[in-house]
């Protein structure tokens, strides 16, 4: 489901071609994944919502609940699709938001799945599920936010505020370093 109650809508350049890149340019499609309604579960969408401004008018974003279909929908035929969701860790990282590019290291999620996450299939299960069945972009970057609170009620923790915007940087430079690259 895409537009979740306070969130953003979608925004998708017109006539979106659902192939590969417009006019010489790359698809780039951005996920929030969450919800906002149970505490730091939000962080994904905050993101990508504090985001938004910066990113080009090309770029898709969607905000999603975290369904897996609803992701391969979203993220098919993209050269690049960056998904934000929330993630709890048995040990927390070093860092607030862990980047995790899933094409390139299929083994990182290894560990990290539907216990880590508070969707019913995670979002691991999404990409192994995209990968089994062709449906992956040519680049699925995956920045996690680590939290430790995903009570019911709206509003992110101070921890999940701070580390929001550590993602947001990550989602920025991400983006803009696709669009900034030469085409080729």
């Amino acid at each position: 489901m895409d537009g979740a109650a306070g969130a953003p809508p979608v925004r998708s350049a017109a006539s979106p071609v659902r192939c590969g890149a417009r006019d010489g340019q790359p698809r780039i499609v951005v996920v929030g994944v969450g919800n906002p309604m149970r505490g730091d579960d939000g962080a994904g969408i905050a993101v990508v919502a504090r985001a938004w401004p910066l990113l080009p008018p090309s770029v898709e974003v969607h905000i999603q609940s975290g369904e897996a279909t609803a992701l391969l929908d979203a993220w098919e035929g993209a050269d690049l699709a960056v998904v934000v969701d929330a993630a709890r860790w048995a040990t927390p990282p070093e860092f607030g938001v862990t980047r995790i590019d899933a094409v390139d290291q299929p083994d990182a999620l290894s560990g990290f799945g539907a216990g880590a996450s508070s969707h019913s299939l995670g979002l691991a299960e999404a990409v192994g599920l995209g990968r089994v069945l062709d449906r992956l972009p040519k680049r699925l970057v995956l920045l996690l936010v680590a939290i430790s609170d995903d009570a019911h009620g709206a509003g992110l923790s101070v921890m999940a505020e701070q580390r929001v915007g550590e993602a947001v940087l990550a989602l920025v430079a991400e983006v803009h370093g696709v669009t900034a690259a030469p085409a080729g």
